[in-house]
């Protein structure tokens, strides 16, 4: 049972219609994010074929857009499982339509015409929801399983690093929401996103860490902002105070980590503009997500950078990415690219 990739010019248009665009969570006073660089000159090969990793990584998406689409349509299924389901299969679906192009690499403006033929496995659709949540948590850990070592240990390059961590964090994110076994605790449903893999420079790991820094000092920020704002009484303050007490830890640890190569923390600036308005009670835990996701994207870099700390990044991209999606903010296609 094989996906149907989707139509190549219908993708084009689609990528390009985001070109421009920046990913969620990302604050204006934080460092910029890695620079696309330009791809026109690199030359394809002749006869561009799928290596064993991009080809075992496509079947496990192809086998999970696969079996997420037809959960979707059990018969009596909860509509938010269904559209759960669906936005999980547009993901890997997504996945699959870059690892079996010719660049993955490309960009917006790739072309994502498929090189060769990728198959599901072909899971049985489970005939419940309660079924299948275990069957899509044992395909997504998997799937995960694979991943792991591929994003640690393999990239020839941090472009190549990203690709593969995003995807890693992404199924490890998904296998533990579907592990809970619950339609209630799955979180919030993956969405499109705004950026896709290309060529980037992340940079030096000193460099990556004072983009890390720069997110954490944010997320400090506004989490302080964001307690001078609560109402007393409020529920949500001492949630606010303890992870305000760990932003500041871990800021400092970032800190002391870019000291101890001999290098200097950059200046912060005065303040920092929050993904939203602070005032507004009823936008305090996106922004705080927001934040969270922003502190993501921060690891993801020093991953991408960072061969030798890159399975520890990893770890915190995870940990990074469940504080986000506690608050309601989902996971973009390709979390970590900006």
């Amino acid at each position: 049972m094989g996906v149907q990739l989707p139509d190549a010019d219908w993708t084009r248009r689609r990528f390009l219609a985001l070109l421009g665009m920046g990913a969620a969570g990302v604050l204006t006073a934080c460092s910029p994010s890695p620079l696309i660089t330009a791809g026109g000159e690199r030359s394809a090969s002749a006869t561009p074929t799928l290596d064993d990793k991009r080809r075992a990584a496509a079947v496990g998406a192809a086998t999970l857009a696969d079996l997420a689409s037809g959960c979707a349509g059990i018969p009596g299924a909860d509509p938010t499982f269904a559209a759960w389901c669906t936005a999980l299969a547009d993901t890997h679906t997504a996945h699959l339509t870059v690892l079996a192009q010719a660049d993955p690499l490309g960009g917006v403006q790739a072309d994502h015409s498929p090189i060769d033929d990728v198959a599901s496995r072909g899971v049985g659709v489970p005939g419940s929801p309660e079924e299948a949540l275990t069957v899509l948590a044992a395909q997504e850990t998997a799937l995960a399983d694979l991943l792991a070592p591929i994003a640690v240990g393999s990239a020839t390059s941090s472009a190549w690093a990203l690709l593969w961590l995003s995807q890693a964090l992404a199924t490890r994110v998904y296998a533990a929401a579907l592990a809970g076994g619950s339609i209630d605790a799955l979180g919030p449903a993956p969405v499109e996103g705004t950026a896709v893999p290309a060529e980037v420079d992340a940079g030096t790991p000193a460099d990556a860490r004072q983009v890390l820094l720069s997110h954490q000092r944010a997320l400090v920020f506004g989490l302080q902002t964001l307690l001078g704002r609560l109402g007393y009484g409020d529920a949500r303050v001492d949630a606010v105070t303890q992870r305000l007490g760990e932003a500041m830890r871990e800021r400092d640890d970032t800190s002391a980590a870019i000291t101890a190569t001999g290098a200097t923390a950059s200046a912060p600036p005065p303040e920092f503009t929050l993904p939203g308005d602070a005032t507004d009670s009823a936008q305090i835990e996106r922004i705080w997500g927001e934040l969270e996701l922003a502190v993501m994207a921060g690891w993801a870099r020093l991953a991408a950078a960072d061969a030798d700390g890159r399975a520890d990044a990893l770890d915190q991209m995870v940990t990074q990415a469940g504080r986000a999606r506690s608050h309601g903010v989902a996971l973009p296609h390709w979390p970590g690219w900006v």
